[in-house]
């Protein structure tokens, strides 16, 4: 699909990781050696289309998982987007089929949850962005990968994309405000039902409760958000922020001593939880609860009667010839 887009947009890639190759010629000695001085590989790929910029999550191997490195090139981008006068739709976007699988699991385990936190801190800004966002959803849109999506003003979601609390198979919270903002798009009911359970749902079924603006088809959520993108930029940007940053505070900005209290209650809950979060990372690592599976998450303890041994008796006649002739 971006292919396509390509040919339709005129494209600026100076902000694409390539390659750099340096020959050095200075002397006979070094002659024919070759010289490479490769970047470190960007995990988040940024395109432009006149104003339309697509910010491209590429950690294909494990589903578009966010690392430290990648959380930090997203805060980096993000805030590129936010300063750049001639910018004024952002559509976020996951290489290879998948929007976002959440924190990189490996590194969860590895560093605990509070550097990922950290490094997350931009994405907890109400709204992410004061200019229109778009997430395309392919894929697996799941944990803070779901989050992030929630994070965005508008989603447009493919038939299989895959939704929902994946963290809650291993006790870990919505950190980027993923609760509230479920909440404030499809009410408390049907928020605690996905909450609470981590059921995952499909896009059909995202978009009937509420979560996406437009179901398209498999492999066409980028063109389609572009698409959307392009009839927003037509239109005078300063009333249309307005407007957006009325409702967005209206529903996820009270400003009052209740919530501030919850918050703080919340807050405080988070030590016992990031115990939960190690064991959690552990298990995940040891295959328990992999490809979304939420059954056998726990150990039980075979009862005696389990480990008991059994044989099962068989008993095999031999009929003799004469008896057969008999």
């Amino acid at each position: 699909m971006r292919f396509l887009i390509r040919r339709i947009f005129s494209i600026s890639e100076k902000l694409r990781a390539r390659p750099t190759v340096i020959r050095n010629y200075s002397n006979d000695a070094q002659k024919n050696e070759e010289k490479k001085e490769e970047e470190v590989r960007k995990n988040i790929v940024i395109e432009k289309f006149d104003t339309i910029v697509t910010l491209n999550i590429d950690r294909q191997k494990s589903r578009n998982s966010l690392d430290i490195p990648t959380l930090n090139e997203l805060t980096v981008a993000l805030d590129t987007f936010e300063k750049d006068a001639t910018a004024k739709v952002l559509v976020i976007n996951g290489e290879g089929g998948s929007f976002c699988s959440g924190f990189d699991v490996d590194e969860l385990a590895d560093k605990g949850y509070n550097p990922l936190k950290d490094a997350s801190s931009r994405l907890l800004r109400r709204p992410l962005c004061d200019k229109p966002t778009i997430a395309a959803v392919s894929g697996y849109a799941v944990a803070e990968g779901f989050e992030l999506a929630l994070a965005c003003d508008l989603r447009i979601i493919e038939e299989t994309a895959v939704l929902g609390c994946l963290g809650r198979r291993f006790g870990v919270p919505q950190g980027m405000f993923g609760a509230r903002r479920l909440t404030s798009l499809i009410g408390l009911s049907r928020a605690l039902d996905l909450l609470m359970t981590g059921r995952l749902i499909n896009g059909s079924e995202a978009y009937q409760i509420g979560l996406g603006c437009k179901l398209t088809a498999t492999g066409t959520a980028l063109g389609e958000s572009i698409k959307l993108a392009k009839s927003l930029v037509k239109f005078p940007q300063n009333a249309l922020i307005m407007d957006k940053l009325a409702a967005v505070n209206s529903q996820l900005n009270p400003n009052s001593e209740e919530s501030m209290r919850d918050e703080a209650v919340m807050t405080s809950l988070l030590g016992n939880a990031i115990e939960d979060i190690k064991e959690g990372a552990k298990k995940f690592q040891g295959g328990i609860g992999k490809h979304g599976k939420f059954y056998k998450l726990t150990e039980v303890p075979l009862k005696d009667w389990e480990l008991e041994e059994t044989l099962e008796e068989v008993q095999v006649s031999i009929q003799k010839k004469d008896d057969k002739k008999s």
